[in-house]
């Protein structure tokens, strides 16, 4: 848990801020946490971190761009002492993953005094040191597979968006609100001009039945927006599931140089064959850049061991992980945890 106090504290730096820069993760929940965070202060630029599983050196430029007074890097699981060091003003760094050692930020992570479990989720705890819009907190957390104990007050402030669902999944995946997470989550693909027009939209919104419903100008410029992505989407989530075989382990792997579905598509197919493993990776660049799932199995352990063994790295939460492998070495990773099931 994140205490009262470190709330609190959390909030007086943001409150502080005259010119914040904002490191968040490119799926919901860093999206959110972003959201909310900014909403709240007014001021500051957003730098959304896509295609690295780490904030590193690479985003000094950005640090030296923008001049910050302060920096919050939201949702990231590793921050590199490298980046730290290259930068000379204040880091908060909020996020649920396993915790790292790293010298120089002031880290708050619910996994420090409790280092098994979930930690709910960054945009969860966005929300409860900042308050905000409940809906943003609500598709950030639920994305995360989290239920947060809110969801009676969502209900009733936005009847119909979800029913007496009481997991994560099904939420997720029978209900509207499901709909608008995952509508959610093609609003940071593409290209980076894209992605903010889109964010800029999302600001606009005060209701989420404008995205659903198409009600307002920016709810209907949004889904515009991803026609294009979520019909390449849809096309490939029906090709991996007419691809599903008896084994433990499904693996389906693709080309695209345009948008990353594997957290989208291994989300979905956890949902639908809850007792496999599942691996969905996308090729680029001389790698496998990879979501792996399983409602069965402990994933980050078997993941751990199988990239003691390749050239590779990843990491993530006891069930639902990404990776990146060498593709000369994904045959060989793919059989190690093929014998761990």
């Amino acid at each position: 848990m994140i205490s009262k106090e470190d709330l609190e504290t959390i909030k007086s730096y943001l409150e502080k801020a005259e010119n914040p820069l904002f490191l968040y993760d490119d799926d919901n929940d860093g999206l959110c946490s972003y959201l909310l965070f900014k909403k709240f202060c007014g001021r500051g630029k957003g730098v959304i971190v896509k295609a690295r599983p780490h904030v590193d050196e690479f985003f000094v430029h950005r640090v030296n761009e923008y001049n910050p007074d302060i920096i919050f890097i939201l949702d990231k699981p590793i921050v590199k002492q490298e980046f730290i060091d290259n930068v000379n003003v204040p880091i908060v760094w909020l996020d649920h993953h396993p915790p790292s050692d790293v010298k120089g930020v002031k880290y708050f992570n619910p996994l420090l005094k409790k280092k098994d479990g979930h930690g709910m989720s960054t945009s969860y705890w966005c929300y409860k040191a900042v308050g905000g819009e409940l809906w943003i907190a609500t598709v950030g957390t639920i994305s995360d597979w989290v239920v947060p104990e809110w969801m009676d007050e969502f209900k009733k402030k936005y009847p119909g968006m979800v029913e007496d669902m009481k997991t994560p999944e099904k939420i997720l995946f029978e209900t509207k609100l499901g709909k608008l997470c995952r509508l959610f989550s093609f609003f940071t693909r593409g290209k980076i001009s894209d992605i903010k027009d889109n964010i800029k939209l999302i600001e606009k919104i005060e209701d989420p039945n404008e995205i659903l419903d198409c009600s307002s100008d920016a709810g209907k410029r949004l889904v515009k927006n991803i026609e294009k992505i979520k019909k390449e989407f849809d096309k490939l989530l029906v090709n991996a599931i007419k691809s599903v075989t008896e084994d433990k382990l499904f693996i389906f792997t693709y080309v695209s140089r345009n948008y990353s579905f594997t957290s989208d598509i291994s989300n979905e197919l956890v949902y639908r064959f809850p007792n496999k493993f599942i691996i969905v990776g996308r090729e680029k660049e001389g790698e496998i850049k990879m979501s792996l799932r399983s409602e069965k199995y402990k994933v980050r352990d078997i993941l751990e061991e199988a990239l003691e063994k390749v050239e590779g790295y990843g990491g993530g939460h006891e069930k639902a992980c990404g990776a990146n492998v060498a593709v000369r070495d994904f045959d060989k990773f793919t059989e190690i945890i093929k014998k761990k099931l």
